[in-house]
């Protein structure tokens, strides 16, 4: 073998300077690309292209080969093998992170739990409704497609997605237009001297927050209802956040009738009761007042096949939020309900439509009164002013996205991508424009409906994490955090999670990147979460490297023997 012309190639010194040059310039084309673009293009480009794979690869066979063309090895030479079989230790590690390894992000909202990493990997999920969802690549970043030529991804079923055009940053522009079977919107004016700018509002699609004012929109579901709305110091009950088949929605408290169903997604829900000031007298739940201190509803949820649950929702303490009774298999789905801190004076704006589609507002706590379009009113704080300049009683969300441009600096907080895409064999083919996280309902030929969303591919880590709590710290008088830590949960353990102090499960290791905060909400806690499948091999190749060379300088020839050798003119082979 050693005489063979092709193996004495990949062992040879040329080679190994060949490759130890391009292994230079890899890395200073990845840097580059790193600085002047941002990570995701020098991985894309340079660490995890299939020329770097194949370098490596080459990288191997030569260090390889070089160690086995000494064979069999002699005494002196055993630290230049342990120091090449580090290195081979090394370029394997390296081949089992690319394959296998994670690295991602975890999103956790206080009280709440996850199982699911988010990697920066693009696809589309794709199911029935409620049931599990099978996930199909959807890179487009790099080979951007045209309405000329489009992408074609099989979704199964007989539904084709054609992704017509992608933006990797982009910015939405809504407009609502008359539809039937929509929805009340309307689009609202503030301004004063110094801010004057337009928001559409509808019902359902939560509050405006204004920092010491909200602005919200709200529905009567008859006169009843309209009434109670309308009379002043009525507090706002709150909404319920159901998450169903990936799809979010949002119910006002203040638009259900107790005892009367409401179609969410596939599932009915009904409030039974709602508890403003819950307490708890004679081992039964009662409102002490009208006041909300303690908000709680107990509702119902029930689907088509007769399976239901029933709820108890807390919420100040959604920890105890807790099913009461059930029938059948269990509901897919998740809710939360929140409120806001009940104020009487909390200052803002709300309107209300009633079943005879009028406009009606409430400043503040005041008593309604029916709303003149294209008329400013004064609101009664800061000197601003609103007016609504539009009102559709029954309208349809429109939505065009246009590309915007981000330097490197702002890409943490860059807009997310979208896509407008056709889904073609569907009874509704669109196009729709899909913002990353953005969910669709579609119907096959066959009239079976079909959930579509864009989002990023998931790593189940095998074991719930609870976010029990998440605790801020600020600079001495100031809203500058100082630092920031989660109380977490794991197999009924507690850790904590802050800077230098991750958790570490599983093979995962749970680092505290960020969070996120949300008025009159729950917090939400960002880690970033890692697996090296190849760490074990990297300290071990390190620690072999280590060890070569010094044993390359113990076992190395005694230069002062080779010089008395030499002065008394004999010979000897050292080797």
């Amino acid at each position: 073998m050693k005489r063979n012309k092709l193996f004495k190639f990949l062992a040879s010194i040329k080679l190994a300077v060949i490759l130890f040059l391009m292994f230079a310039t890899i890395l200073a084309l990845a840097t580059y690309y790193e600085s002047v673009y941002d990570t995701e293009t020098a991985q894309h480009l340079v660490y995890k292209s299939p020329f770097f794979a194949v370098f490596l690869g080459i990288f191997f066979v030569n260090i390889f080969c070089s160690t086995m063309m000494r064979f069999p090895w002699k005494r002196k030479q055993f630290g230049f093998v342990v120091t090449h079989a580090g290195i081979l230790v090394l370029l394997s590690s390296a081949a089992f992170t690319m394959a296998w390894g994670v690295d991602g992000s975890m999103l956790i909202q206080e009280g709440q739990s996850s199982t699911k990493v988010l990697l920066n990997q693009p696809v589309f999920f794709v199911g029935p409704p409620g049931k599990g969802m099978r996930e199909i690549p959807a890179e487009f970043r790099w080979r951007p497609p045209t309405s000329e030529r489009p992408a074609k991804i099989d979704l199964g079923a007989g539904i084709t997605a054609q992704v017509e055009q992608y933006l990797h940053h982009s910015r939405v522009d809504k407009r609502f237009e008359s539809s039937e079977g929509g929805v009340p919107a309307l689009e609202l004016r503030i301004f004063n001297q110094q801010v004057d700018q337009k928001q559409w509002l509808t019902v359902g699609r939560g509050d405006l927050d204004m920092g010491p004012a909200k602005i919200r929109m709200l529905r009567a579901t008859s006169q009843e209802h309209l009434k109670r709305l309308m009379q002043a110091g009525s507090v706002d009950s709150g909404e319920l956040q159901l998450l169903v088949a990936g799809q979010p929605f949002q119910i006002k408290v203040a638009e259900l009738t107790p005892g009367k169903a409401m179609q969410v997604g596939e599932f009915q829900l009904t409030l039974k009761r709602s508890l403003p000031h819950v307490a708890v007298e004679n081992d039964e739940l009662v409102s002490k007042s009208d006041k909300p201190v303690n908000p709680c509803v107990e509702l119902r949820l029930a689907d088509s096949k007769g399976n239901w649950q029933e709820w108890l929702l807390f919420a100040r303490l959604p920890e105890l939020n807790v099913p009461t009774e059930s029938k059948g298999d269990k509901l897919q789905l998740r809710v939360l309900y929140i409120a806001d801190g009940g104020d009487e004076h909390q200052r803002g704006l709300t309107f209300v439509v009633d079943d005879q589609q009028q406009l009606w507002v409430k400043i503040d706590q005041k008593e309604a009164r029916k709303v003149t379009v294209a008329r400013a009113e004064n609101t009664g704080w800061m000197n601003l002013q609103f007016e609504v300049t539009k009102f559709i009683p029954k309208a349809k969300e429109h939505r065009e996205f246009v590309a915007v441009e981000v330097d490197k600096a702002s890409q943490q907080n860059a807009p997310p991508p979208a896509i407008l895409v056709r889904f073609v064999g569907a009874k509704n083919p669109g196009p729709y424009w899909l913002e990353r996280g953005d969910v669709e309902q579609i119907e096959t030929a066959q009239g079976d409906p079909v959930v579509v969303g864009y989002a990023f591919r998931s790593v189940d880590v095998g074991f719930p994490v609870v976010l029990k709590d998440f605790q801020i710290a600020h600079d001495p008088g100031t809203t500058n955090p100082a630092a920031f830590k989660s109380i977490v949960e794991v197999d009924k353990q507690e850790h904590t999670i802050q800077m230098n102090e991750p958790l570490v499960k599983g093979g995962f290791t749970f680092f505290q990147s960020s969070y996120s905060e949300i008025p009159g909400g729950p917090s939400i806690s960002i880690f970033t979460v890692a697996k090296d499948p190849g760490i074990g091999l990297k300290y071990l190749g390190s620690i072999m490297v280590v060890m070569g060379i010094a044993l390359m300088f113990a076992l190395r020839p005694n230069p002062v023997g080779r010089r008395k050798v030499a002065s008394q003119g004999g010979e000897q082979n050292l080797d």
